[in-house]
């Protein structure tokens, strides 16, 4: 059998770290500077043990396969999730001013939640995984599990690597933080949504809710 170990396929240089920036321009509002270096770094170590380049080329996928936009990029998800989970807590801290929310925490996670999808997307980790799903799984890792490996590899606090495993099915196990919990409504409402609003292929929605109905978008 052979082994295989996920680590960096490529060097991290500035230009990638750049691509990172310019795909999702939201991380730049993570005041605190360190955990703003420490996300940008994350998805620059992510792409890198990969063979995307950036964050623009990973398919607009859910879960590989479904659920599917029907157009755009792995980028148009989290940039919107971001600024969705942003909504959410401002409504919370608005109407409920005696709550407590760790912004930066929220916001890291929220741009960190599917900073593991560079390895469950590479094709050529998927085409090892169909040839033989008995070796190593299919896949050896959920994007959720890698995602919270990068986040801890490249220095981020346990706290955001939290929302990494735990915004997706692996947070059912689990008990998940404030930020955490506001992360996941918003990954999961934003792909609901954009599945009503007739954003999302029709034959890639068995994920969703059964009761979902998708409305045509204007033509």
């Amino acid at each position: 059998m052979t082994y295989h170990y996920p680590t960096l396929r490529r060097a991290i240089t500035p230009e990638t770290r750049r691509g990172v920036i310019d795909d999702f321009p939201e991380i730049t509002q993570i005041s605190n500077q360190t955990l703003r270096e420490g996300v940008i770094e994350a998805w620059a170590y992510a792409l890198c043990c990969s063979d995307f380049g950036r964050i623009c080329d990973i398919p607009p996928d859910g879960n590989p396969g479904s659920p599917v936009l029907k157009s755009g990029t792995q980028a148009d998800h989290l940039r919107g999730v971001f600024r969705y989970a942003q909504v959410i807590a401002r409504e919370f801290e608005q109407a409920y001013p005696q709550v407590d929310i760790d912004w930066d925490i929220l916001l890291a996670g929220a741009a960190c939640h599917d900073v593991g999808k560079p390895y469950e997307f590479d094709p050529t980790n998927r085409q090892r995984w169909a040839e033989r799903p008995a070796d190593a799984g299919e896949p050896t890792f959920r994007h959720s599990v890698f995602g919270m490996y990068v986040c801890l590899t490249v220095g981020l606090p346990e706290e955001v690597a939290h929302i990494a495993v735990g915004h997706s099915f692996e947070g059912n196990h689990m008990g998940v933080s404030a930020e955490c919990m506001i992360v996941r409504q918003a990954d999961h409402g934003w792909w609901h949504v954009a599945a009503a609003l007739g954003l999302v292929r029709e034959d890639t929605m068995s994920g969703l809710a059964s009761n979902l109905r998708s409305r045509p978008p204007r033509s």
